[in-house]
C-alpha cells in the first residue's frame, strides 16, 4: 500500500520506479498503478469556489471525461423539466417524477447508456437507450422503479454512479443492472441523478530483465511511463 503523490501542471512527466531484488528469491510482482487526483478549489479547506450559475459550476467541476448527461422529466404539476449533470426532482418532496429521458452529448464510440421504469399497475417497461423517453405523461402515473446500465463493448472503461429518491425515503445508490424500488415497493420516484466517468486507474507500464535477478545484488528498472498532466 505505498504511495507517492506528486504534482505536474501543462506538461508531461515521466514517472521511474525501481524494484530492489535479493538474488535467486522470487517475490511477487509489484502492482504499480497511477491514479489522478482531483485539486480543484471545490476539495480544498478555507477555500470557497466560485459561484456561477447551477448548470455552469456542474460542468466546470467535471471529471475529464466525464459524461455531460442532461436529464429531461416530467414532473407531477410542474410538467417537463431539464438539467445539466444534477439532481431532477426535489428529494425533499412529493412530487412524482412520471417519466424521464437522458441525453449524452458527449457519448463515445462503443458504450452506451440503457435504462428502464416500472409504472404502478402497468408492470415493467421496456429497455431504452439514451435519448428515449422511459415512464408516462400526464397519466398519473407513478414510477415504482427504476435500474440504470452500461451497455456495448467498452462498457467496462466507464463507471456509472448515482442515487434515487422514493417519496418519503433516503438516497438509494445506483447499482447497475440491478432494479431500483422504495421500502414498500409501491413508493413513487421524485428525484434521481446520475454520473458516468471513465475508469481512470492506469496499469503502470513494465520493463523486465531475468539476468539481473542472476546478480548477488541488483537494482530493475520496473516502469517508465508518460502521462499527460
Amino acid at each position: 500500500g505505498d504511495c507517492i503523490i506528486g504534482r505536474v501542471k501543462g506538461g508531461v512527466t515521466t514517472v521511474l520506479i525501481t524494484e530492489y531484488y535479493l538474488a535467486n528469491h522470487e517475490v511477487e510482482p509489484v502492482d504499480l498503478r497511477i491514479d489522478r487526483i482531483d485539486t480543484s478549489a471545490a476539495i480544498m479547506r478555507n477555500i470557497k469556489p466560485t459561484i456561477s450559475s447551477p448548470d455552469t459550476a456542474a460542468l466546470s467541476n467535471m471529471t475529464p471525461g466525464a459524461a455531460v448527461l442532461t436529464l429531461t422529466g416530467h414532473i407531477e404539476q410542474i410538467g417537463d423539466v431539464s438539467v445539466i449533470n444534477q439532481c431532477l426532482g426535489d428529494e425533499a418532496g412529493q412530487s412524482r417524477l412520471e417519466g424521464f429521458a437522458i441525453n449524452w452529448a458527449n457519448k463515445p464510440q462503443g458504450v452506451d447508456l440503457a435504462y428502464t421504469t416500472t409504472l404502478a399497475g402497468a408492470g415493467p417497461g421496456q429497455k431504452v437507450m439514451t435519448g428515449s423517453f422511459t415512464g408516462a405523461r400526464n397519466k398519473a402515473a407513478a414510477i415504482i422503479a427504476v435500474g440504470f446500465s452500461l451497455t456495448g463493448p467498452e462498457r467496462a472503461d466507464y463507471e456509472l454512479a448515482g442515487h434515487v429518491v422514493f417519496a418519503g425515503g433516503d438516497r438509494q445508490a445506483i447499482v447497475t443492472d440491478q432494479m431500483i424500488f422504495g421500502p414498500s415497493g409501491s413508493e413513487p420516484l421524485v428525484a434521481m441523478s446520475l454520473t458516468i466517468t471513465p475508469r481512470n486507474e492506469i496499469n503502470a507500464l513494465r520493463h523486465t530483465s531475468q539476468s539481473q535477478r542472476e546478480q548477488p545484488a541488483i537494482t530493475q528498472t520496473d516502469s517508465n511511463i508518460g502521462q499527460l498532466a
